[in-house]
């Protein structure tokens, strides 16, 4: 079959989550449940800390153990979820994600704030991702997924978690409502109390949902065992290799112009969260509508060509948002770079899954996971010494500046991707 008469059949395939296996719609429902805590915090866990007392540049070392701890912890991941199935990482990381959100709720001890919010991820904004065990989601996936639809499944499984996200921005709102009773930081607690619940919810729906399609027969390697000892071929290390090296530059530039965004907003415009919960709501429900919007250009015009084009037109925004003057114009620069840019992200995991046989995808979202977290943890330090000296615009062009580079590289190794989708 030719490439153009490929892609004309996809692009017909349906989009909306009623089309998909039932395993992959409960995936799905899990990365939507799971952003709703993650979006809450994204506005309000730096406030938080900030009231707490917490400087800006002790917020950023905060976050950047957490890329760190993510980053380490995903190699080890990737390759386990291969070895021992996804569904009880998984499971397992709900639990302990439960956990570390009740103890947050229950004490304002730095150090048990700090330890839990370093392996939890908050107010990281992950889009609905588990954090260090998102290769083991994406493996998941990948095996209720044919093939030719991965691009579209990850879009989708991206947008559901932008659309929690935003829900969730909108529920940073809340402390605002029971400041009487719950005055000062207290007002923050009950947001950890609902992740913890939420957590808890995503453990029993995932414990339910079978780990891969037995009767497929568009996914034959769901049915066959896998050659699990089968080392990596010279192709597929030369691919890993080359997705390592490039992302180090888009984990840096993430990290300087994204977790720090409220605090930054905080400061420069001197608004609330009443002000910036809403911007980052609307951002999030923009970028989920961008990831469907990439879910059908992935099938049409192929993963990598989608994403590096979004990825270079929102490097462009990126570069004069820090220099706009009012917060209105501000916001809605904020809103319309964030979703191309962001929503783009199924598009990358795609290709990433792409780049090894089956038995080895754990091991590329490991080492795919890893190469962006670990020099990301680099930018909210960065970030957060440049805000607490008062300069406000350096983390936004050296971000923009890193972004173009990782663009123009991921097109140079990967557009071929696009010709060469297969079930291997």
């Amino acid at each position: 079959m030719s490439l153009a008469r490929a892609r004309r059949g996809r692009s017909r395939l349906p989009i909306i989550a009623g089309a998909w296996p039932g395993p992959a719609r409960r995936l799905f429902a899990a990365r939507f449940l799971r952003s709703l805590a993650q979006g809450s915090l994204v506005v309000d866990f730096t406030l938080y800390l900030r009231l707490l007392h917490w400087s800006a540049t002790a917020i950023g070392a905060l976050l950047a153990g957490s890329f760190v701890l993510g980053a380490v912890l995903s190699l080890l991941v990737g390759p386990a979820s291969d070895r021992c199935g996804c569904k009880p990482l998984l499971v397992g990381y709900e639990l302990a994600i439960a956990l570390a959100f009740f103890a947050t709720a229950w004490t304002t001890n730095p150090w048990v704030i700090g330890c839990a919010a370093v392996f939890a991820g908050f107010g990281r904004g992950a889009n609905g991702a588990p954090g260090c065990f998102v290769p083991a989601e994406l493996s998941w996936l990948a095996r209720v997924v044919p093939a030719a639809r991965r691009g579209a499944a990850y879009s989708i499984n991206t947008a559901m978690g932008f659309i929690g996200m935003g829900l969730g921005a909108l529920l940073a709102i809340t402390p605002a409502f029971w400041t009487r009773l719950l005055p000062g930081a207290a007002g923050y607690r009950p947001l950890f109390l609902l992740g913890g619940g939420i957590a808890v919810a995503i453990a029993s729906l995932l414990a339910a949902t079978p780990e891969q399609l037995p009767c497929a027969p568009a996914e034959r390697e769901a049915r066959a065992p896998p050659p699990r000892s089968a080392p990596l071929r010279r192709g597929e290390r030369r691919r890993l290799w080359q997705i390592a090296i490039i992302s180090l530059f888009s984990g840096v530039s993430l990290g300087l112009s994204g977790p720090l965004i409220a605090y930054w907003l905080a400061v420069k415009f001197r608004v609330d969260p009443m002000h910036i919960a809403p911007v980052l709501a609307v951002a999030f429900v923009a970028a989920a509508l961008s990831a469907f919007a990439t879910a059908w250009l992935a099938e049409r015009f192929g993963a990598a060509r989608s994403f590096v084009f979004l990825q270079g037109f929102g490097t462009l925004l990126l570069f004069s948002f820090p220099f706009i003057p009012s917060f209105t114009l501000a916001a809605a620069v904020w809103i319309l770079r964030f979703a191309i840019e962001r929503g783009a992200t199924g598009a990358m995991e795609a290709v990433i899954m792409g780049l090894v046989r089956a038995h080895k995808r754990g091991l590329a979202g490991g080492l795919g996971t890893a190469s962006l977290a670990l020099p990301r943890a680099l930018g909210p330090l960065a970030a957060g010494y440049w805000i607490a000296a008062g300069d406000l615009a350096t983390p936004f062009v050296i971000a923009a500046a890193l972004q173009s580079i990782y663009a123009a590289l991921f097109g140079i190794a990967f557009f071929s991707r696009d010709r060469a989708i297969t079930d291997s």
